[in-house]
């Protein structure tokens, strides 16, 4: 992790004479933890499994890359700026989202809203945030910088590490004006009232749960939603049963567990999230509709676990490589130096332990392909079940 002088003592202030509440650190979705910790210092306190029904949920999107190369796969209901603006409306937000090509305006723009609100959301490629260590390019994330030092310019971080992070003003420059791709975050910042938040009304609820269903059952493609995870099923079994080359497999299954499982909270972690939004939204709701469906998001949740374990099994070479990927990540996100140092002694065995699982792929491949087409299908079972229950009556569904 990048070290830098102490941000100060000085108190956080936004709008002159209002004082903000103390800063929260870590959180399971870059987004969602950034919007709560927004939220939270404005006065409404609100979790980030509701942010996350509010933004419209679940859903699921395959991207092809270039060819010879694993696939994106997302699994929240829809990218940057749509599920972004969804869920700052249902706190009652109208939200600006600032752009830009030219570094010194972002600075600017930066320095402004710190200036107006004491901290500031923006987005930023993973790839040069000193304390990820991220090998891979991802600018679709988000991060919160609560405060710099006045003396020495560096920044103070709050991200999904459970502790303060700092950054020198170059690294998160360089990290806003990426272009690489998926997701260049063209200096991207969200501008926002936040003190004027309010709690979720019962319409916005009923109006994010719709959006989920749609997402789900309703895809404006075959990429999306259920149809997706048809192609899913397909390619994946298709990958690791006919692929010319043991490398490939293990490329292919590295990437999906880290879409899935690691990056932010990918597919399982998400639908953890929205049984728990269910149970929110139960408490608010007087509808059976709802209440019915939380056993379901249960189920689908498990049947998102079980694939994750079936993409790099345990008690084979590739299960031991899910086990140090997996390390990795907690180390990251502890926060703490030593364990920044325990996840680089990680990192460092990763290539060793991915040439012993692809020399394992050969015996493992047919029941495997068969394994990963089985798993992906129980899902779709388990998801379309959950989102024709919370489809309301008049949709026709």
């Amino acid at each position: 992790m990048a070290t830098a002088p102490a941000t100060g003592s000085e108190e956080r202030q936004a709008l002159p004479g209002r004082k903000l509440r103390p800063p929260l650190f870590g959180g399971a979705h870059c987004e969602t933890s950034a919007f709560r910790k927004a939220l939270h210092a404005h006065g409404l306190d609100i979790s980030e499994e509701m942010l996350l029904g509010l933004g419209g949920g679940i859903g699921f999107m395959y991207v092809p890359k270039a060819p010879g190369t694993p696939p994106f796969l997302a699994t929240r209901n829809d990218p940057f700026p749509v599920f972004t603006r969804r869920m700052a409306t249902g706190v009652g937000l109208e939200l600006d989202i600032a752009t830009t090509t030219d570094p010194r305006e972002a600075s600017d723009q930066l320095a402004a809203e710190l200036a107006a609100h004491g901290l500031a959301i923006v987005y930023a490629d993973m790839h040069y945030l000193s304390y990820f260590s991220a090998e891979h390019h991802f600018g679709g994330h988000c991060l919160v910088v609560i405060g710099a030092d006045q003396e020495s310019g560096w920044l103070r971080v709050s991200d999904r590490p459970a502790r303060p992070c700092t950054l020198a003003p170059e690294e998160l420059a360089a990290a806003r004006a990426s272009r690489h791709q998926p997701f260049p975050p063209r200096h991207a910042l969200l501008r926002a009232p936040w003190a004027q938040a309010v709690p979720p009304t019962e319409d916005r609820i009923r109006s994010a749960l719709a959006a989920a269903t749609r997402a789900g059952l309703e895809p404006a493609n075959g990429a999306l939603g259920i149809q997706g995870l048809h192609m899913l099923a397909e390619r994946l079994a298709a990958t690791v049963r006919d692929s010319a080359t043991p490398e490939t497999v293990i490329d292919t299954l590295v990437q999906a567990f880290t879409d899935l499982h690691l990056a932010g909270t990918g597919g399982d972690g998400f639908r953890s999230m929205f049984h728990a939004f269910l149970g929110e939204a139960a408490m608010l709701l007087d509808d059976p509709r709802i209440t019915d469906a939380i056993p379901l998001a249960g189920a689908d949740a498990a049947a998102w676990q079980h694939l994750i374990a079936t993409l790099l099994p345990t008690g084979t070479a590739l299960g031991e490589l899910a086990d140090a990927h997996r390390a990795r990540e907690e180390h990251v996100l502890s926060g703490t130096p030593e364990r920044q140092v325990e996840a680089s002694a990680v990192a460092a065995r990763l290539s060793v332990l991915r040439d012993e699982a692809v020399a394992a792929v050969p015996d493992l491949s047919q029941d495997l392909a068969t394994a990963l087409h089985d798993a992906v299908h129980a899902i779709i079972d388990r998801e379309t079940r959950l989102l024709r229950q919370l489809t309301p009556a008049d949709s026709g569904h």
